[in-house]
Formats: C-alpha cells, sequence, structure tokens
C-alpha cells in the first residue's frame, strides 16, 4: 500500500505559486516596496534589459540573472513577515566574483523604481 497526497495539500500548493514566499532576510528601504509583486518582477526585468543582464525566470518571482563573464545571480521577490503589503528584493550571488556581484547589485537597486 502506497501513500498518497490528498486532494486538499495539492490545492495548497497551487495557490501558494500565486504568492512570494514569505522570508525573514535582511532588507533595507532600498530593497522594499509596497507595488504588488508583479509589478516588481516587471521591473526587475526591464532594469536587466537596461543593464545588458541576461535573464530567466524559473517562476513566477525568481529572476536567475547573468553576464557574459560568468557572474551569475538571483534576485527574488519576497513577502516580508509581520509588515502588511510590503515585498522586498533578495539577492543571492550563484557564481562569479563577489566584488562584480556588488557593483551589479549597487546599479541594478539604483535602476529599479520601487
Amino acid at each position: 500500500m502506497t501513500d498518497t497526497p490528498t486532494g486538499s495539500q495539492g490545492s495548497d500548493l497551487k495557490s501558494d505559486e500565486n504568492k512570494p514566499r514569505s522570508l525573514r532576510f535582511t532588507f533595507n528601504s532600498n530593497t522594499t516596496s509596497s507595488k504588488p509583486p508583479d509589478d516588481i518582477v516587471q521591473e526587475v526585468i526591464n532594469t536587466c534589459t537596461m543593464h545588458d543582464i541576461k535573464y530567466r525566470l524559473p517562476s513566477r518571482f525568481v529572476i536567475e540573472c547573468s553576464l557574459v563573464d560568468g557572474l551569475k545571480f538571483e534576485v527574488e521577490i519576497c513577502k516580508l513577515p509581520r509588515l502588511k503589503n510590503l515585498h522586498g528584493l533578495r539577492f543571492r550571488r550563484l557564481s562569479g566574483p563577489a566584488n562584480e556581484y556588488k557593483d551589479v547589485c549597487e546599479k541594478m537597486l539604483g535602476s529599479v523604481a520601487l
């Protein structure tokens, strides 16, 4: 006899795809917004296009970015816990030099209209 997930669990997973994850992470006023999460995703995509950064969307609220020199990082739009209607950008370096990652993130944050 095998265990199978119940129907209610599957429906919960589908509803979670429509909302950003709620995470505790370091944030500041430059990385938070009260805009809807889909608008923030579009702002990040526009900034990537403006700065010639290649990107792909592995999920609705995660943007994987890459540069020619091997730098790869992701930007995730997250719900800030205990803060009503605030969303934040969580940057995470996947590979490449840390100093270039820092420079690119600062350049992106300067261009994103949150």
